[in-house]
C-alpha cells in the first residue's frame, strides 16, 4: 500500500478476514538532535517496506515491576510506528484510531486484538505508539527557548497529533474513509483523547471521540517541571540544563535515572500548558466550548480503583469510628466539607465497612466524576453526548476486585480468551461475557460510523442529559438507569479546583522500607 514515506507490505490475518499492516512509522525516530523535539516527518524509503511486525516499544519500565528497566529489549527511542488492521473484503471503511493507557509512562499499541474489532464492525482500526515518561514529557526552560512554537512538555501529546495527522492523510491507501476518523482511548489514553479534544493542533483531524476511564483535568503548568529540571540533570551526569549532555545521555540511563514507576512516584507526567498544544487543562477549554468540538461517547467502570484501599493500610483497616477522622485527614476536609462528604458517602451504603466507602470514594474522585465532567462539558455545548457505566464483575477475581480500571478493554477488542485476558473467565462465565462483548463493539463501530451508538439488535441507548442525565449499564444485562452522579460529582468539582493532586497523592502507596 501506498504510503506518503513509500509503500508498505502487510499480510493476511490468521484466524479473521482482515489484512493487517504493522510496524509503519508515522515520523521520524525522536533520537539525537530529535530527542524532545515535535515529531519530525519520517524521510521517504524506496521499495516496499516489510510491515510484518510490530516496531518496538516506547522507553519504559515495567508497570508493577522493578524500580529499574535491565535492558532495552523490545524497546527503543525509535518507536513512533503504528499498525493498521481491515476487514479483508473490497470496501471503504470508518476509521477507530486507539491511543493506549498506562499513566503515559508504559504500555503500547501492540497489545490489542484490534482484528476482530476490524473484523466486526467492518472498520479500520489503528492502533499507534508516543513517546512516553521523560521521553514524553519532559519540560524545561531550554527546551522551550529553543522551539520555535514556545512549546515544551508536550512531545507524547504531538506524536498522537501527528500520528491522527498520518492516519487522516493515508489511510485512504488502507481502505479508510480519512472523513470517518473516530479517537478513542482507555485510561491515560483517555486523558489523552481529552487533550485532543482541546488543542487547537488537532483541530478537524477527527469527527468522533470515545473515552474509556479517564480525566479531562490530565495536565499541568510547566512551572513546578522547571523546578525539577536541576535535581534530573544532576541524576543524569549532565550540568545544570546543557541539552546537549541530555540528549547524549544513553536512552536506558534516561529511563532508569529519569523516570519513576507508577507505583513509587504517583502519575508525575502530565501534558503542559505551554500556549501551544495546550493553554489549560482540556476541560476548562471544553467548558468555554472552544475546542474540536464532535460527538462524545464516555464512562468509567463501576469499581475502578476500589481496589487500592488494599494497598492503604489506614484506609483498609479503618474502623466505623474512626471514617469521619481519617475522611477528614486524608482529604484536608473542613468540618463542613467533612459533614458534607459523609452525608454522600454514608457508611450504611457501604455494610458499615469503612474500605467500601473510601473505595466508592477513590472511584468517583479520581475516575467517576472527572469523566462525567469532560462529558457534560461537552453536552452543554451540543448534542451527540453518551454516557456509559461498565458493570461486569463476573471474572475469577470479581468478589475483591470488582468491575476494575480496564477490565471494559477486552470487551471492546473481543479479547477474553486471547493474552493475559483468558485467564481472568471462568468457562461457564464466557457465553454471557462474549454476548456483552458482541453488544460494546457493536455500540462503539456503530459510533464511529454515524456518531450514534444505537442499531438493531441493541438496547436503545439514550443521549445524555443534563437536566435528568442516565447512565447505560454495560453488564450481562444491559440497561439504562439514572446516573446517580450529580450531587457526588458536585462535591468533587469544587474539591479538585482547590485540590488537583491529592488524589494523585492518595492513591500512591507508601513504599516499602
Amino acid at each position: 500500500m501506498p504510503t506518503a514515506s513509500g509503500p508498505v507490505a502487510g499480510k493476511s490475518g490468521t484466524d479473521t478476514a482482515t489484512c493487517a499492516w504493522l510496524g509503519i512509522p508515522y515520523a521520524a525516530p525522536p533520537v539525537g538532535e530529535l530527542r524532545w523535539k515535535a515529531p519530525q516527518p519520517m524521510p521517504p524509503w524506496t521499495g516496499a517496506r516489510p510491515a510484518l511486525e510490530y516496531g518496538s516499544q516506547c522507553m519504559q519500565k515495567p508497570m508493577l515491576g522493578l524500580k529499574d528497566a535491565r535492558n532495552s529489549k523490545g524497546m527503543s527511542e525509535d518507536c513512533l510506528c503504528l499498525n493498521v488492521w481491515r476487514p479483508q473484503k473490497s470496501g471503504t471503511f470508518p476509521v477507530m484510531v486507539w491511543i493506549h493507557g498506562g499513566a503515559l509512562m508504559f504500555g503500547s499499541g501492540q497489545g490489542y486484538r484490534a482484528d476482530r474489532l476490524a473484523e466486526f464492525g467492518d472498520v479500520v482500526v489503528v492502533t499507534i505508539n508516543y513517546r512516553l515518561n521523560i521521553f514524553g514529557f519532559f519540560a524545561a526552560p531550554e527546551l522551550r527557548a529553543e522551539d520555535p512554537n514556545r512549546s515544551t512538555g508536550n512531545y507524547g501529546s504531538l506524536d498522537q497529533v501527528a500520528a491522527v495527522r498520518w492516519v487522516r492523510e493515508n489511510i485512504a491507501s488502507f481502505g479508510g474513509d480519512p472523513a470517518n476518523l473516530t479517537i478513542f482511548g482507555e485510561s491515560a489514553g483517555a486523558y489523552s483523547v481529552c487533550t485532543l479534544l482541546a488543542t487547537p493542533l488537532a483541530r478537524g483531524l477527527f469527527q468522533r471521540a470515545i473515552l474509556e476511564s479517564g480525566s479531562c483535568q490530565g495536565s499541568s503548568d510547566p512551572e513546578p517541571s522547571y523546578q525539577a529540571v536541576p535535581g534530573v540533570a544532576a541524576k543524569l551526569d549532565c550540568a545544570g540544563q546543557d541539552l546537549k549532555c541530555l540528549r547524549a545521555v544513553p536512552a536506558l540511563k534516561l529511563l532508569n535515572r529519569g523516570s519513576g514507576t507508577a507505583l513509587n512516584s504517583g502519575f508525575p507526567f502530565n501534558p503542559h500548558h505551554d500556549g501551544y498544544f495546550l493553554s489549560a487543562t482540556p476541560l476548562s477549554i471544553i467548558r468555554s466550548g472552544h475546542y474540536n468540538a464532535v460527538p462524545f461517547l464516555a464512562g468509567t467502570n463501576r469499581d475502578e480503583v476500589d481496589a487500592l484501599v488494599f494497598f492503604l493500610p489506614e484506609l483498609r483497616k479503618a474502623r466505623p469510628d474512626q471514617y469521619p477522622s481519617i475522611l477528614q485527614s486524608k482529604l484536608v476536609l473542613s468540618d463542613q466539607e467533612t459533614k458534607k462528604l459523609l452525608a454522600l458517602y454514608p457508611l450504611d451504603q457501604y455494610r458499615n465497612q469503612p474500605k467500601k466507602a473510601f473505595g466508592k470514594i477513590l472511584t468517583d474522585a479520581a475516575m467517576t466524576c472527572p469523566t462525567y465532567f469532560g462529558l457534560a462539558a461537552d453536552a452543554a455545548h451540543q448534542p451527540g453526548a453518551y454516557y456509559y457505566r461498565f458493570d461486569y464483575n463476573q471474572t475469577r477475581f470479581g468478589k475483591h476486585l470488582g468491575a476494575l480500571h480496564s477490565l471494559e478493554i477486552p470487551f471492546v477488542f473481543n479479547q477474553l480468551d486471547w493474552g493475559g485476558f483468558k485467564q481472568l473467565y471462568k468457562r461457564k462465565n464466557l457465553p454471557a461475557a462474549q454476548n456483552l462483548s458482541k453488544t460494546m463493539m457493536g455500540y462503539w463501530t456503530n459510533f464511529a460510523k454515524t456518531g450514534n451508538p444505537n442499531g438493531p439488535g441493541l438496547p436503545e441507548w439514550p443521549e445524555l442529559k443534563l437536566d435528568h442525565p442516565e447512565v447505560q449499564v454495560l453488564d450481562t444485562s444491559v440497561r439504562t438507569e439514572p446516573a446517580g452522579v450529580v450531587e457526588r460529582c458536585s462535591f468533587w468539582d469544587e474539591y479538585l479546583r482547590s485540590h488537583p493532586q491529592l488524589t494523585d497523592t492518595l492513591l500512591k502507596p507508601k513504599e516499602k522500607k
